[in-house]
């Protein structure tokens, strides 16, 4: 049982390894956009929690009420408490939105084209789409969204479709669920060979092997290599896919001339020099002259 666990514990290790990525990349910074968004969102999430306040404070009798304004200074200040951060509340909006109004966030939702239910159909072509190695693009995504517009709202719909930020400020409003970035060029045949039954197979082997000869860590390695094509043929697209997945990969032919680089790295948490593949009929000592890794 003890070394069934220990097996185990390797092999979720070996396979936590070669689904991550090598390097820890810090984050890029926010967009003017997104930062908007987001403190739109958090100003909103606070108002609510006024109105909740300020219907408690409507049970309360007339003279031990908290005013809108009080009430709005209250909230805001224990969100200083919190988080340090400073939101003022209007309690011209509190008394909007205790009166049955909605919020900004709610009324440009109602305003924009889609429909809630239509914009969960949009995500979903997103993520199959990025899934099936056919990652949609900002033009795509606009022909996608026009096509569906224009089926419900026909002539009132604008014949030149949505403007031409509208995929970008959809991706922003929808962050926790899609995002954009870089594709990255996948070779058809593999692309093909990548699917989700195949993965299943290989993984089991692979832990049924690791048992059957009870191999260590230090004796497990994972290789990878990729093709980096010098001439232009690997370009890369903005496109959108699900917001836990890494950059989508898009496929494309597989007979360009390209470098090949093999990384290996080790269960044990070492790791060898990588290696690198030139195609050409002698060695160029040019080659090496810029090798910090170390490659062979």
């Amino acid at each position: 049982m003890h070394n069934y666990t220990c097996q185990k514990a390797n092999f979720d290790f070996l396979f936590s390894v070669l689904h991550s990525s090598p390097l820890a990349m810090p984050g890029r910074p926010k967009s003017a956009l997104a930062k908007a968004v987001d403190r739109r969102k958090l100003h909103d999430s606070l108002m609510l929690r006024a109105v909740e306040l300020h219907k408690a404070e409507q049970k309360k009798p007339q003279k031990e009420r908290l005013g809108l304004r009080k009430i709005c200074d209250t909230i805001s200040q224990e969100h200083y408490r919190d988080t340090g951060d400073i939101i003022k509340l209007s309690h011209m909006t509190l008394s909007r939105l205790a009166a049955g109004g909605t919020t900004q966030a709610r009324a440009n939702a109602e305003r924009g084209w889609l429909l809630d239910s239509e914009v969960d159909v949009v995500i979903e072509v997103i993520t199959d789409l990025a899934e099936r190695g056919f990652p949609i693009t900002h033009k795509r995504l606009k022909e996608v969204v026009d096509t569906i517009c224009f089926a419900r709202l026909g002539d009132k719909f604008p014949a030149e479709g949505v403007g031409i930020n509208w995929t970008y400020r959809f991706a922003v409003k929808n962050k926790d669920r899609i995002k954009i970035s870089r594709s990255r060029p996948l070779e058809d045949k593999r692309g093909r060979a990548a699917n989700p039954y195949n993965n299943e197979a290989w993984y089991k082997l692979l832990e049924e092997t690791l048992k059957k000869y009870n191999i260590k860590p230090e004796n497990m390695y994972g290789s990878d290599e990729v093709g980096v094509q010098l001439r232009g043929q690997g370009e890369r697209h903005y496109v959108f896919g699900p917001r836990t997945k890494a950059a989508p990969r898009e496929l494309t032919g597989g007979t360009r001339e390209n470098v090949t680089v093999i990384c290996t790295i080790c269960a044990d948490g070492t790791s060898v020099p990588p290696g690198i593949i030139f195609k050409g009929q002698a060695y160029n000592i040019k080659w090496a002259g810029n090798n910090p890794l170390d490659a062979s």
